[in-house]
């Protein structure tokens, strides 16, 4: 019996110490997924619309865009500057990790170094950064249509996130009312209903992510503002289910 308490001890200990390392690797590996589908979506739709010049097609969207995400209002951040900042992180990222890769792989000395067939690998002070950089030039047209697609991801993120303002006052404005209809639910003895609840709590979640890769994959986004309000406006009216629904008695 001790040993199995013992046992149970460690292991919920180690849980303890491993939940930030799992949650990182399964956030970073959901972020690289939904990325990387949405510039493969980009290519695929530049392919079918311009297949003689799709890195042409992917550049004139990507203005277009810019420019419509340029005429949204300001309220914390700039648009511009974050669809910028977006798009260089995400870049300098993937820059850095290949180049990491191939230096872990080629410019640890030993034996495996010493001994390689490839005098490059071992006479050169750095052969996986020199190695990573002839990599990116030699990729030519098919490297600039994966860097527009990541700055045309980066401009539709940068306008999801300006509607966060927009998003934050219809929530308020749902959870409000919703919350009154609840004062009116108790004070008359009314039926509260788990089930509407949960199903509008997990509605909201879903219409915001669902809305989210929508806007990665179609093939043009020159129009935010007819999605945005929209999903905002739906956001709002499904938090006021909530909050109608919410515990007759906390």
């Amino acid at each position: 019996m001790a040993t199995d308490q013992s046992s149970i001890g460690r292991s919920v200990l180690l849980r303890q110490f491993l939940w930030p390392f799992i949650t990182g690797f399964w956030v970073v590996f959901v972020g690289v997924c939904i990325w990387g589908g949405g510039a493969l979506a980009q290519l695929a739709w530049a392919e079918q619309r311009a297949p003689d010049d799709p890195l042409a097609y992917q550049i004139q969207q990507l203005q277009l865009e810019l420019d419509a995400l340029a005429t949204l209002t300001p309220v914390i951040l700039q648009p511009s500057e974050l669809a910028q900042a977006i798009g260089d992180a995400v870049y300098n990222t993937a820059v850095w990790a290949a180049t990491g890769t191939l230096r872990t792989l080629m410019n640890i000395p030993g034996l495996w170094r010493e001994n390689a067939a490839n005098d490059f690998i071992r006479h050169h002070p750095d052969p996986g950064g020199t190695y990573a950089q002839k990599m990116f030039q030699d990729t030519g047209h098919s490297w600039q249509r994966l860097v527009v697609a990541n700055y045309t991801l980066a401009t539709r993120t940068a306008m999801f996130l300006a509607m966060l303002p927009l998003l934050a006052l219809t929530t308020a404005i749902g959870l409000t009312d919703g919350l009154m209809a609840r004062a009116r639910r108790r004070a008359n003895a009314g039926r509260e209903s788990a089930s509407l609840y949960h199903r509008a709590k997990l509605g909201s979640t879903g219409l915001l992510i669902t809305s989210y890769l929508a806007c990665l994959a179609v093939p043009s986004l020159t129009q935010p503002v007819w999605v945005l309000v929209p999903v905002a406006v739906g956001v709002g009216g499904l938090v006021r289910v909530q909050g109608g629904y919410f515990k007759k008695y906390l």
